[in-house]
């Protein structure tokens, strides 16, 4: 069998292949993703007996990988490429079990391109309308979809919230490219709020970039999902339109999930027992219906032809982001669709192949910009993984990209020793340039307090206690949710 660093010629199964690692300390073979291995990954009588096993190392020294099937066992340097597609296989599997139709975000891309392309939609032709949470590890899937169809319009709000509104997306709509056939424009619709699941399983959790410890993706919804049960559905449901000036896209946030709720029939004994894959599907399916509603009051179907592509971004990243575990992302589609001449039209994804390992790293290079051998693609994992083929990324911004901080340090340590080798005596103390003296402003600058107070959330809650407001409220309550808005002590309207 051809030996290829990065590729897998041959696939395995969990059905007659026992994957284990043996060292000569316990000589005892200990399971390694043997849960990862797929039916469909299949090793053939034949294609087992092509590999020998007279090579296995006997020496005490060594460790090595085993794999066992039809009782033939085959050495370390044979089955290298098996333990890569093994763990990217449990990796796979961990998302999975949250999100069964997740794809590897770059199978996800080329997989899509390639369905839209067959009715019509190109980079060339069509404009992208990308919908994301504002966290700025959303940034991966934006940079992918760039790449396919250009500089796309963005309607991004906390928790991927469509904010908005019909002239936001008009504006958008207005910036694509006209047919010089038909005359008509073509619009992609991108909406996808994401969670994060890190290598270990763990939901919510992400290690960020030059930061301690972990964070939490989607944070926004993990803390609307907080509110929402320790104030309940009736609190959180405000009328349309209402919001907290001082953080309105959040309560808009928090608003929409508790109202779907509402109508989804669950209660406040069932959000109890909510957790963040849920709120996330939530949000995916509010977000997915007010993007519809958006685009039935702005697109006209016999002027343009458009597509809808909805799901859930996945970060699967290392639980620590400097250490050795790929950073994966992941995209599970939830509905795609086009409509072209007005007719609509349901693909599904996950029904076509992926691309192989090769083919990705091809354009991935080329996307990048430059060829993907003089990158150092070969260090970057890309290889299949169950039902997609994976491949590592880094975050597109480079101040914190993993590889230059590995690289950064490891030129401190070179200079550090060059500095006794070469005899240097370097400075220790760096002083300030002389010129910062003269971007000092030591005049006192005195607040005008007018200024100050004269602003739209100040102006607004002046009138937050009105008698007039307060009964159109209650009205409004009344009138939306059967209840009277509630009194504070002194029998007053909040």
């Amino acid at each position: 069998m051809p030996s290829t660093s990065g590729r897998c010629a041959l696939p395995l199964s969990s059905q007659g292949v026992l994957f284990t690692r043996l060292s000569h300390q316990s000589r005892r073979p200990t399971p390694i993703l043997a849960s990862a291995m797929q039916p469909h990954h299949n090793v053939s009588g034949a294609a087992a007996d092509s590999l020998s096993s007279q090579d296995i190392s006997t020496s005490e020294a060594s460790t090595y990988y085993n794999i066992e099937a039809n009782g033939a066992r085959f050495p370390q340097e044979k089955v290298r490429g098996y333990a890569e597609v093994a763990y990217l296989t449990g990796r796979t599997k961990i998302v999975a079990n949250e999100f069964p139709t997740a794809l590897g975000i770059d199978d996800f891309l080329h997989r899509l391109e390639i369905a839209l392309y067959a009715y019509g939609f190109n980079g060339d032709n069509a404009i992208a309308m990308v919908n994301l949470c504002r966290d700025e590890i959303t940034v991966s899937l934006k940079v992918k979809i760039d790449q396919v169809f250009g500089s796309s319009f963005n309607t991004n709000g906390l928790g991927g919230v469509l904010t908005c509104g019909v002239t936001g997306v008009a504006a958008g709509l207005s910036h694509a490219p006209v047919s010089s056939g038909s005359g008509k424009e073509r619009y992609v619709f991108f909406s996808f709020p994401h969670i994060s699941i890190d290598a270990r399983g763990e939901v919510g959790t992400i290690s960020r970039p030059g930061r301690p410890g972990s964070s939490c993706a989607c944070g926004a919804l993990h803390q609307a999902l907080i509110d929402i049960k320790s104030q309940g559905l009736s609190t959180s449901c405000k009328i349309p339109g209402v919001h907290e000036p001082l953080d309105p896209e959040f309560t808009i946030l928090k608003q929409r999930l508790a109202r779907r709720l509402r109508y989804d029939g669950v209660d406040d004994n069932a959000v109890a027992n909510l957790n963040l894959v849920d709120i996330t599907r939530v949000a995916e399916r509010t977000i997915a219906d007010d993007l519809d509603y958006l685009i039935s009051h702005t697109v006209d179907p016999k002027k343009a032809d458009y597509a809808v592509v909805t799901g859930v971004q996945i970060h699967n990243w290392g639980t620590r982001f400097d250490d050795e575990s790929p950073n994966l992302e992941f995209v599970a589609p939830q509905s795609v669709y086009v409509v072209v001449n007005g007719e609509k039209t349901h693909l599904d994804l996950n029904a076509m192949p992926s691309l192989t390992p090769r083919q990705v790293r091809i354009l991935a290079g080329k996307s990048e910009g430059g060829d993907a051998r003089s990158r150092g693609a070969d260090d970057v994992v890309c290889n299949s993984a169950g039902t997609s083929t994976l491949r590592e990324i880094d975050p597109p911004y480079l101040y914190n990209s993993r590889d230059i901080r590995k690289r950064q340090k490891e030129r401190v340590e070179t200079y550090a020793d060059l500095i006794t080798e070469e005899g240097l005596s370097p400075d220790t103390t760096c002083p300030w340039p002389s010129w910062q003296s003269t971007l000092r402003n030591t005049k006192s600058v005195k607040e005008d307090e007018s200024s100050r107070n004269n602003s739209a959330v100040h102006f607004d809650s002046k009138f937050s206690s009105v008698d007039e407001l307060d009964e159109l409220w209650t009205r409004l309550q009344s009138k939306y949710y059967g209840e009277p808005r509630p009194s504070n002590s002194d029998g007053e309207s909040d």
